[in-house]
């Protein structure tokens, strides 16, 4: 008797998905899973924001500021008559409620830039103070600035980015980069708009000050409405950047301000004359 095997007529161990099909919903998993965690670690970051004492929050500024000037590649002013004019200001826009003291930084550097660093630490370059017309419009950038302080969105900065860093060590034994670049790409989108809603909140916290400090709100937003020429060129969309369009943010903050009740309308306060010296 002579075994004749039968003849196979369907390929029983070759999946009948497409290998393409596969590697997408193997892909789309991880993505899913990885921006999940994301956001519930950043979830519990916000939940621990606002209990962290002053003195610790000083002491995270303080070891971050050289980091700060390197990323808006200037070098600290110490004797520039502008300084002291600059604290002053500042000092004038804080909310009575905060309590941390407020340290400016002045620095020369090509960059136009203010930015906010924990600890009550405020960063402002000279390319900055070129661009600035009037004091109405610095008074309302470094109100800006200290609506991220008073919002502690430096400290939640922090955190995601700890977060961040160390789900990229645990999942792909690294920091970023690699075949991974899929999911941080996912992931940064969302971080990117988690800063356009905190720069919306210190928009509004900074027109407040304004208000409080002049009375009304008029020329404080000049600044962005000179900007909005430059950005009507750009070609992608608002998603793609962590600050709104500066048409945008003007059109939301004049709308807020007659929410409240906020006069846009008033007296230009010219800037000392040590800046035209």
């Amino acid at each position: 008797m002579t075994y004749k095997p039968k003849e196979i007529t369907e390929e029983v161990n070759i999946s009948k998905i497409h290998p393409l099909t596969n590697l997408a919903q193997l892909l789309g998993t991880v993505v899913g899973v990885s921006l999940a965690i994301y956001i519930a670690l950043g979830l519990a970051v916000d939940a621990i924001v606002p209990r962290i004492p002053i003195e610790t929050e000083k002491a995270i500024g303080d070891s971050s500021i050289a980091s700060a000037y390197l990323l808006l590649g200037g070098t600290p002013i110490e004797n520039d008559p502008r300084i002291s004019y600059l604290q002053e200001l500042l000092n004038s826009l804080q909310d009575p409620e905060d309590k941390i003291p407020l340290t400016l930084h002045f620095l020369k550097s090509p960059i136009v830039n203010a930015a906010a660093i924990p600890g009550g630490h405020v960063l402002v370059t000279t390319a900055f103070l070129d661009e600035v017309k009037s004091e109405n419009e610095l008074a309302f950038v470094l109100a800006h600035e200290l609506g991220h302080l008073r919002n502690r969105d430096g400290l939640r900065g922090l955190g995601r980015g700890l977060v961040l860093n160390l789900g990229w060590s645990l999942v792909f034994g690294t920091s970023g980069g690699g075949d991974s670049s899929v999911v941080g790409t996912v992931i940064n989108l969302s971080s990117l708009n988690y800063s356009r809603s905190q720069e919306s909140a210190a928009d509004l916290s900074g027109l407040n000050a304004v208000i409080r400090r002049y009375g009304h709100g008029g020329h404080s937003l000049d600044l962005f409405k000179r900007l909005q020429d430059e950005e009507t060129d750009l070609k992608v969309t608002e998603y793609f950047y962590s600050h709104p369009f500066s048409e945008n943010r003007v059109k939301k903050l004049e709308k807020n301000a007659d929410k409240n009740g906020w006069s846009m309308q008033g007296e230009k306060t010219a800037l000392p004359q040590v800046f035209s010296q």
